[in-house]
């Protein structure tokens, strides 16, 4: 019987626990690897700030060196599925990657932290 092939959900699932490993690992070593914001109903402004300024620095990254976001078997890739551990949807093609950057792009403005000192 030929292996099964993985699904999208299982391919995440591994992703995404490599990720958090090396993450861990990395941060142990003394760097400072911000966690992803998961779940944005749980999220402060702070971390609506970070989460869109990933969003629009990644999707760019993607576009301009136009990373490939499925593969032969029509799974994502890391590229694509990085914006799914940030809670974003996960992007099938260059229109996706733009309507994430649109979206970012106006949530880093929305949240931005203010200047201290100016009214």
């Amino acid at each position: 019987m030929p292996p099964k092939k993985p699904t999208a959900a299982q391919k995440y699932a591994k992703y995404d626990a490599r990720t958090t490993k090396n993450m861990a690992e990395h941060n142990a070593k003394g760097g400072s690897v911000r966690k992803p914001v998961k779940d944005v109903s749980k999220a402060g402004p702070k971390d609506m700030y970070d989460r869109a300024k990933f969003g629009s620095r990644k999707a760019q990254q993607a576009l301009t060196l136009n990373q490939p976001l499925t593969d032969k078997k029509g799974l994502p890739t890391p590229a694509a599925m990085q914006f799914k551990r940030w809670d974003y949807p996960t992007p099938k093609n260059d229109a996706d990657l733009r309507k994430i950057k649109a979206q970012a792009d106006a949530a880093k403005a929305r949240y931005a932290p203010k200047a201290k000192g100016k009214k």
